[in-house]
């Protein structure tokens, strides 16, 4: 896995499976990779895993059954819900960058809708 510089690794890891999880390549109650497993696979130490899946558990998205492992949180209404806020977030911040940038509210809009259409027209190629 590649990391980006300017950001934690375990932030970085953690991102990734939050949104494997909001898109639903880890469904609601699929088991999580193991701790050791996904370490090797990002190349990392164990213990970034175990502070990734804390931080995750701590959101309630994922939870651990005894020594069965880690699985995605059964409840797909909170599920969905915490994918609306995360989502909410994020189009914040493009809106306070958008904004810093001196664009005008209907330039910030013209902007996320020519992105957003670009994006959905290729995913209906």
């Amino acid at each position: 896995m590649y990391f980006k510089g300017n950001e934690t690794i375990y932030s970085q890891i953690a991102e990734k499976i939050r949104k494997k999880i909001f898109s639903g390549e880890y469904a609601c109650g699929a088991r999580l990779p193991a701790i050791r497993d996904l370490a090797v696979a990002c190349q990392v130490n164990p213990n970034t895993v175990v502070r990734v899946y804390q931080q995750l558990t701590d959101e309630g998205l994922i939870y651990t059954d005894g020594t069965n492992g880690k699985f995605v949180t059964p409840d797909a209404a909170f599920l969905g819900q915490k994918k609306r806020e995360y989502l909410q977030g994020r189009a914040a911040q493009f809106a306070i960058e958008a904004k810093e940038a001196g664009l005008s509210e209907g330039e910030a809009l013209a902007l996320a809708a020519s992105a957003l259409a670009g994006v959905f027209k290729e995913e209906n190629r």
